[in-house]
């Protein structure tokens, strides 16, 4: 009988190593982000909606495969701009020191942004890629000061 258990344990193990080897390149497969999401996007303003915050005259976001860099002019003709880096985890440039992020590839077309303040979630942001050429990112904002809002932006690839 302990001859039969002792084959039956090595066999269920065997079977579920071999089950869990299987499904490790569609983990690896499924943490990873479109090629597709590459590219330079410019912000639909007539599409979007802000929250009820001011529309910027512009922007433009560029995706490489180590991150991205985004860009706006504010409605007051202001620059804005900032930089995710995503090969090590997620790091900020351009940014306020207490500030961090964390990125979470939702599905490869879906990535899911959170920044934080300290401990506090700043915004959450699930960018999201409809068609090759479409990008909407649905952000909720909890500002330092005044009401929680959300975002809804609309991104277009630019021309080649």
């Amino acid at each position: 009988m302990g001859v039969v258990y002792a084959t039956m344990k090595i066999s269920a193990i065997t079977l579920t190593l071999s089950t869990v080897l299987l499904m490790f390149p569609r983990l690896l497969l499924a943490q990873q982000i479109d090629p597709d999401l590459r590219g330079v996007w410019k912000l639909n303003v007539e599409k979007s909606d802000f929250g009820g915050g001011p529309k910027p005259k512009m922007g433009q976001v560029n995706w490489t495969e180590h991150g991205w860099v985004f860009a706006i002019v504010t409605g007051d003709g202001q620059l804005y701009a900032d930089g995710i880096v995503i090969d090590r985890g997620c790091t900020m440039i351009g940014v306020p020191s207490d500030y961090s992020c964390a990125v979470k590839v939702i599905t490869p077309r879906h990535v899911q942004l959170t920044l934080k303040q300290g401990s506090t979630v700043r915004r959450v942001g699930d960018i999201e890629l409809l068609d090759k050429n479409t990008t909407r990112a649905t952000h909720h904002v909890t500002p330092g000061d005044g009401a929680p809002s959300v975002e809804k932006t609309i991104w277009q690839r630019e021309s080649e």
